[in-house]
Formats: C-alpha cells, structure tokens, sequence
C-alpha cells in the first residue's frame, strides 16, 4: 500500500514538474515571437522614415527645377536658360517627366527619382545656376527633414531619442532608430536577456545619385 502511495506522489511530482517547463516553454516562445514583431515594427519604423525623408529632398529638387525653368529677369538665369534650351530644346521639368515615362513597370516616384539621376547630374554641372538653386532649396529644408524623419519613427513606435540620420555613398537617406521590447514577465527575461532592451534597424531610401556634392540634411 505504501508503495502505491510513492507511486502516486512521484507521479503526481512528475506532472507537475512537465506543466512548470511546459509553462517556461511557452513564455519563452511567446517573448521570442515578440521580439520578431518588435524587430519587423522597427524595420517598418526606419523604412518609412528614410522615404519620407528622401520624398522631403525630392521636393526640394523639384522646386529648384521649378525656378530654374521659369522666366526670370536676372540676365545670367536667362543666358543658362537659353543655353539650355539649346543644348535640349525641352526644359529641365520636361526632360525628367519624359525620361520618367521610359521606366515602364516601376513605381511613378521611383521612375520619376531615376530620371532625376539621368538628367540632373550632367546639367547641373553645366549650369552653375542650376546646381546654385538646389543646394539652396535642399540646404532650406534641412529642418524639415529631420523632422519629418524623427516624426514617421515616433508615429511607427521607434524611439525618437535614438534616431541616426545619414547620407550614405550610395546617397541613400540612411535611418537608424531602436523599438523597445519588454518580456512578457519578468522570469522570461532570464531566459532571452540577450534578446531583450531595444532592438535596433536601419531603413534606406533609393538613391539620390543627382544630389552628389550637395550639402543634404544628413
């Protein structure tokens, strides 16, 4: 009888040691999943950041084109103009839409990016006028530009203390910012410390090979 007894109480023992590792087990796995959906939040956090900051300078591309192509009584635009309109009989604006336009199959920004890559490098070069009023309108938005950056990673959970900001020699916008992870409860911690506190990632933008030598707000 009283070995019937120390069999049951060992079983008993037994089984309750299977449910506590079951249990360990399943926090374990619960806070290294949560650790992946912080690190995927992170990466959605810095990739958007690094398009909204490329789309800022894009737009202040765009706008020196703008001037540049519209009439202006100061003689030297108007002699650059004429050159230009020589040398390509089309406008800056006209000659990026058009070149946009053969870049079948990809993203309308992305196409319109790449044609500025095409166009831009070579006749800013030729135009100090040009290159004069995209360093101006690029350099004017710096502000704006961290901003915007440090916006899109806060609205997407990123720590917005933690935010690096580059220009990379590829000259892609480079953003770098951390989400913070906390362990479902404490004791998992001692299990995935290594996994634990922030979980870092970076996000980029295409590149903006036409802003070669301009000062960015990287």
């Amino acid at each position: 009888m009283k070995y019937l007894d120390n069999e049951r109480g060992s079983g008993l023992v037994y089984i309750l040691w299977i449910m506590v590792t079951s249990i360990v087990i399943c926090v374990v796995v619960l806070n290294i999943a949560k650790v992946y959906a912080v690190k995927q939040q992170a990466v959605n956090a810095t990739q958007l950041a690094a398009l909204a900051g490329t789309s800022v300078l894009v737009l202040a591309t765009k706008d020196a084109i703008k001037e540049f192509d519209i009439d202006s009584e100061v003689e030297e635009v108007i002699e650059q103009r004429t050159l230009q309109r020589e040398n390509d009989e089309k406008s800056i604006g006209e000659l990026i839409d058009e070149k946009a336009g053969e870049y079948r199959g990809l993203a309308k920004d992305i196409a319109y990016i790449k044609a500025m890559n095409d166009i831009l490098p070579p006749r800013m070069a030729a135009y100090g006028e040009l290159n004069s009023l995209v360093n101006k309108h690029v350099g004017g938005v710096k502000e704006s530009f961290k901003r915007t950056v440090r916006d899109v990673v806060k609205k997407n959970g990123g720590n917005e203390e933690r935010i690096e900001v580059t220009f990379t020699s590829e000259y892609r916008v480079e953003v770098e910012a951390d989400v913070t992870y906390e362990a479902i409860t404490d004791s998992a911690e001692e299990y995935i410390k290594s996994m634990t506190n922030e979980v870092p990632q970076k996000g980029y933008g295409p590149s903006l090979e036409f802003l070669r030598g301009v000062s960015t707000g990287g």
